[in-house]
């Protein structure tokens, strides 16, 4: 009996418990128009999304962050892309570079590609993360307080990097983690502006955060990657995660003319909760099973 009930406690520790902010991230910030991120400590939940099929030579790549001990949050539309063989690159605090497989995806059952609402997934790994060193970032169930206190973001990514000389436009793909500030921008705002933008009808909704200005925002290979509001006391927190923008080098150059759209993560809590909560009580019940299994047979013999 006493083995059941240390096992059993050992199995209740995969219940998931997401970070809503209870422990302080400090962040030293200051990709287009980034720079280089120097400080890796506090951004071990930063990682790279990698896919693509059997015997490929070339995949696609988005950012995703680590939520949870074996979860990471990224865009639908990263997702809805998962091809045969998909890893996670995360970072430790040391500099060495874990490569984990994905192992299920979840996709927000109201997303749609064509107006890239509920642009937001989650990607189940292999392995524990908490146990690798990789700490999750810190979410909010309420953003409305930050939304209103604070009027700039953070956004970081591994895509492509922007740089201007003279008249000159340079692109480059990025090989290290880059990080900028941008402002956020008001969503009657880049409504106005994406419906003077768009060909289609694009709705900026409740569920939506703007973001972003000349020489500074996202680009290709940032999907699905952070938008981060770091506050006062130094609590860096994952408010958005970056969704869509405008085509051409011109909505990459002025991203306050051609806003960036991000998904505000804050809405989903209750999904996000849900799914990870159900496949953990999964696996709780196939282990407790198990384990009744094992003590039936050590109790007959």
């Amino acid at each position: 009996m006493l083995f059941y009930l240390v096992l059993l406690s050992k199995l209740s520790q995969l219940i998931y418990s997401l970070n809503f902010c209870e422990n302080t991230i400090s962040a030293k910030f200051r990709i287009v128009g980034g720079i280089d991120v120097l400080q890796k400590d506090d951004l071990t939940w930063m990682t790279k999304l990698i896919s693509y099929e059997e015997g490929a030579t070339e995949g696609i790549m988005c950012g995703a962050t680590v939520i949870d001990d074996y979860w990471v949050l990224t865009a639908a539309h990263c997702a809805r892309q998962l091809r045969t063989k998909s890893y996670i690159i995360a970072t430790k605090e040391s500099g060495r570079e874990l490569t984990i497989k994905v192992v299920d995806a979840f996709i927000h059952p109201g997303y749609s590609n064509y107006t890239a609402k509920n642009d937001i997934a989650l990607l189940k790994v292999s392995s524990n993360l908490k146990s690798k060193g990789i700490l999750p970032v810190c979410l909010s169930e309420n953003d409305e307080n930050l939304l209103k206190n604070y009027n700039t973001g953070i956004v970081t990514g591994f895509g492509v990097s922007l740089e201007k000389s003279g008249n000159t436009v340079l692109l480059s793909n990025s090989n290290s983690l880059q990080q900028t500030s941008v402002p956020i921008i008001p969503s009657s705002k880049c409504q106005s502006t994406w419906d003077v933008l768009s060909f289609r009808s694009v709705e900026i909704s409740s569920n939506q955060l703007c973001a972003g200005s000349y020489m500074h925002g996202t680009a290709p290979g940032d999907s699905g990657g952070p938008l981060l509001i770091e506050t006062s006391d130094k609590k860096l927190i994952q408010v958005g995660i970056t969704s869509f923008g405008a085509d051409g080098l011109d909505g990459l150059i002025d991203q306050g003319k051609y806003p960036g759209v991000y998904t505000r993560v804050s809405r989903y809590i209750p999904w996000i909760e849900k799914i990870i909560k159900n496949s953990s009580s999964s696996l709780l019940s196939s282990h407790l099973f198990f384990t009744c299994f094992l003590i039936f047979v050590l109790n007959y013999k």
